[in-house]
C-alpha cells in the first residue's frame, strides 16, 4: 500500500485533508482519494465516464467533515487503478479492444466495490453514491448486497433494476428480446433507418474504433474534454431536457452526444459545439478551470479510454448482461435518492426509466426522492457541489 497527502500541484482543486493512496483490492491495485477517520461510517463514491475519482474532489472533504469516512476509487480500467498482475493489460500496457472485456461485467465491478469496503476494514457502508455509469454499479451494489450497503444515491443515471427473465411464455409466438440494462440500446436498427441516420452513443462506445477516435482526437485531448464537458453541462444552450417518446424518433430528439449522427465520431460531436474562449472564461472555468481539466487530459493520455469503454461493451453485449437476469424481479429496498441537474438529459435518455426507478425498482424512494438541481447539467458534483452535498446528507443522515 502506498499513500500520500494530495497536493495542488498534482491534483489542483483537491482540498488539503484528502489523501491519495493505493490499496490491494480484489485483483487490482486500486487508487483512491480518501478523507475522514477510519472509524467513521463509510461512504463510497463511484465516478462515471469519461471521469476518474478526481471528479469527486469538491464533495469528498465536505462529506468527511460531517463525520464520515469517504473514499472515491478510480474504478477498474480507469485512472491510476491497475491490475495487480504486472503482465496484465492495463498494467503492462494500455487496455486494448482486443483484450477480454469480461472483467468489466457489472457483477465484477460490484465485486470490486464490495472488496474495497472489506479491504478498508468496514463490514458495511452507510451509503454508496454513483454518478453516470457509476450509478449503475451503485444500484447493483445495493441490489445484490443490501446487507453491506445501507443506502444508495444515483446521480444522473436512473437505476431501473435488473433485466427481466421471460415470463409466462407458453405462447411461443411471443418475441423474447435480448437482455438489456438500457433498453434504448435495442433500437439501433431503427435509428439507422432515420433520415438522417443516427446511432446510440453506447453502441458507438462499444466499437473497436471508439478508443482511438477520442484518445487521439484531431482537436487534441484537452479540446476534446473541454468540448465534451461543455455540451453536457448547464452552460450549453442546446440542453433542454424533457421526457421523450420511447421510439427511434423520440430518441433522435436528444442531443448528438447521446444519439449521434450515423457517421460521426464522439470527438466530432464534442468539437461541433465546443465553447469559445470567451465562454470558457465566463462559464466553464467557474467549475472546471483549465488546470483541473488538465488532470483528465494527463490521466487519459496515459491510459487511453478502452478501460472505461469496456463498461459499455458489458452493458450492450447480451452475453455479458445475461447473468444479471439472475436477479430478475428483485427490488432495491434500501433508502434511495436520485439527483441530477435540470439541464441533464440523463434523466430522460432511457424513456420511462425515471418512473420505473421510482415506482418499481426502488421500494424506499419517497415523494421527495427525485431532485433536479438548478444550475447543473450532467456533471452535478462538479457544477453544484455545495447544494449537492446538502441533498446527499438529507438522505444519509436519516438512514
Amino acid at each position: 500500500m502506498t499513500s500520500e497527502t494530495t497536493t495542488n500541484l498534482e491534483w489542483p482543486g483537491m482540498p488539503q485533508g484528502v489523501e491519495s493512496r493505493t490499496l490491494r483490492v480484489h485483483d487490482l491495485e486500486m487508487h483512491m482519494f480518501e478523507a475522514g477517520a477510519k472509524r467513521n461510517p463509510l461512504i463510497v463514491l463511484l465516478h462515471g465516464f469519461p471521469e476518474i475519482a478526481y471528479s469527486w474532489r469538491k464533495v469528498i472533504l465536505p462529506l468527511a467533515q460531517r463525520g464520515y469516512h469517504v473514499v472515491a476509487p478510480d474504478q477498474r480500467g480507469l485512472g491510476r487503478t491497475k491490475p495487480a498482475d504486472p503482465t496484465a493489460p492495463g498494467a503492462a500496457r494500455p487496455v486494448a479492444f482486443e483484450d477480454d472485456p469480461t472483467p468489466y461485467k457489472t457483477t465484477n465491478l460490484v465485486h470490486d466495490v464490495v472488496a474495497l469496503v472489506f479491504a478498508l476494514g468496514h463490514e458495511n457502508a452507510k451509503c454508496v453514491i454513483g454518478h453516470d455509469a457509476g450509478a449503475t454499479i451503485a444500484g447493483y451494489c445495493a441490489l445484490i448486497r443490501p446487507d453491506i450497503f445501507s443506502s444508495v444515491i444515483f446521480l444522473s443515471t436512473p437505476c431501473t433494476g435488473p433485466p427481466a427473465l421471460p415470463f409466462d411464455v407458453a405462447d411461443t409466438s411471443v418475441s423474447i428480446p435480448p437482455p438489456a440494462i438500457f433498453p434504448a440500446t435495442l433500437v439501433e436498427g431503427m435509428l439507422a433507418g432515420l433520415d438522417p441516420p443516427r446511432k446510440h452513443y453506447m453502441l458507438y462506445y462499444s466499437t473497436p474504433q471508439a478508443n482511438e477516435d477520442v484518445w487521439h482526437a484531431p482537436q487534441g485531448l484537452h479540446a476534446f474534454f473541454r468540448g465534451y464537458f461543455h455540451i453536457k453541462s448547464a452552460d450549453w444552450a442546446g440542453n433542454d431536457p424533457h421526457p421523450i417518446e420511447a421510439s427511434a424518433e423520440g430518441l433522435a430528439t436528444m442531443p448528438h452526444y447521446y444519439i449521434m449522427p450515423r457517421d460521426a465520431t464522439m470527438s466530432q460531436v464534442a468539437q461541433a459545439d465546443a465553447p469559445s474562449r470567451e465562454e470558457v472564461d465566463e462559464k466553464s472555468s467557474r467549475w472546471l478551470p483549465d488546470d483541473e481539466l488538465a488532470v483528465y487530459v494527463r490521466e487519459y493520455e496515459r491510459t487511453g479510454f478502452q478501460g472505461g469503454l469496456n463498461r459499455y461493451r458489458a452493458y450492450t453485449d447480451p452475453a455479458l448482461v445475461d447473468e444479471l437476469r439472475l436477479f430478475s424481479g428483485r427490488k432495491i429496498s434500501e433508502p434511495s435518492m436520485y439527483v441530477s441537474g435540470r439541464k441533464d438529459w440523463g434523466a430522460y435518455q432511457n424513456p420511462g426509466a425515471l418512473e420505473k426507478m421510482r415506482e418499481e425498482a426502488c421500494t424506499d424512494m419517497g415523494s421527495d426522492g427525485v431532485l433536479l438541481l438548478a444550475g447543473a447539467g450532467h456533471w452535478v458534483q462538479q457544477e453544484q457541489p455545495e447544494v449537492l452535498v446538502q441533498h446527499l446528507m438529507s438522505l444519509i443522515e436519516r438512514v
